[in-house]
């Protein structure tokens, strides 16, 4: 909500803005409204449409309910500057006007009903939006009331806006930070890899879905299982091979980065390399005589079974990237 405007000059009206908030005083009444001083050029007027008084939905008389001397709150509804005509309105504006609504902007409201198939939701728009029964919880609910009431407050974001049919969609599930139509092949991502199967690894890259590194494409050479190279919760590199709107799918790797960084290694772009990386070139280091002073626990022994494994595909790239030069 605008602040008030107050100011001992009076205010040109070019410089008067609809939405603007004023304490008002009114200076005349007439059949059809009342003139408010607002501290512009001249008055606004308020026309008896435009009243409104708690516990009376209609007035019929203005003089009823206002007279020379009463305060009002009011906000501009409209403005001519040509004629220097001011608009002004009792009703509060709404906060956002269709053309203010994007897709994926966050708003904050109060539910104002529940129904079978969403809850509708006063956010100080044009109108209300809805948020269909989908878009309430990432979890299946057998009905709205389940998960959300009338009166309660609620943060939403705008999932579409038809101004034709006056229609505002709104869900509780923030969207992702990608769209289907940004993720495209041959992008690269920073991603967090979330649940590991035998068949590959899921990275969570902000897209709608995880995208799905099969395990033929987690590294050169040839991996048993995706456990012995990353592990859940790793952040990643990965290139987006494949994209399936309809079928919302993601088919991503992780070998084509390591093989171009490689590459790019050789030419002597030199860059400070990651632990995944710095595990690979070990294979290129003479290996050290360890001194065992004490039998290694079951941990250190995974640990060097992992090294060792990334040593022998390191050294398997190498030889197979020195055939093809």
């Amino acid at each position: 909500m605008d602040e008030v405007k107050q100011t001992a000059v009076p205010t040109p009206t070019r410089e008067l803005k609809p939405k603007m908030r004023f304490e008002g005083t009114v200076v005349k009444i007439d059949l059809s409204g009342a003139l408010i001083d607002i501290g512009a050029e001249r008055p606004g007027l308020l026309h008896i449409s435009q009243m409104l008084i708690e516990g009376q939905p209609r007035i019929n008389r203005v003089a009823d309910v206002f007279s020379v001397g009463s305060k009002v709150t009011v906000w501009v509804r409209n403005v001519d500057v040509d004629k220097k005509l001011i608009s002004l309105t009792m009703f509060e504006p709404p906060l956002y006007d269709w053309n203010d609504l994007k897709q994926a902007m966050q708003v904050s409201g109060h539910v104002t009903r529940v129904a079978d198939f969403g809850a509708f939701v006063d956010f100080k728009g044009p109108r209300e939006g809805l948020i269909p029964a989908g878009n309430l919880s990432r979890e299946r609910i057998n009905k709205p009331s389940d998960v959300i009431s009338e009166g309660q407050e609620v943060n939403a974001w705008v999932v579409s806006v038809e101004r034709k049919r006056e229609r505002i969609g709104l869900s509780l599930l923030e969207p992702p930070a990608l769209s289907w139509e940004q993720v495209k092949k041959g992008h690269t991502y920073k991603g967090k890899i979330t649940r590991l199967e035998r068949f590959g690894a899921f990275v969570d890259i902000g897209a709608e879905r995880d995208g799905l590194v099969h395990v033929s494409e987690l590294a050169p050479g040839f991996i048993q299982d995706p456990s012995e190279l990353v592990q859940v919760g790793e952040e990643v590199d990965v290139k987006v091979l494949e994209v399936d709107r309809r079928k919302r799918q993601i088919q991503l790797s992780m070998k084509d980065l390591i093989a171009e960084k490689l590459q790019e290694d050789e030419a002597g772009e030199e860059a400070l390399p990651t632990s995944f990386e710095q595990a690979f070139r070990s294979a290129q280091k003479p290996a050290e005589s360890p001194r065992a002073e004490r039998a290694p626990s079951p941990v250190l022994k995974q640990e060097e079974k992992k090294r060792q494994l990334q040593e022998e595909i390191m050294r398997r790239t190498i030889e197979q990237h020195q055939s093809q030069r």
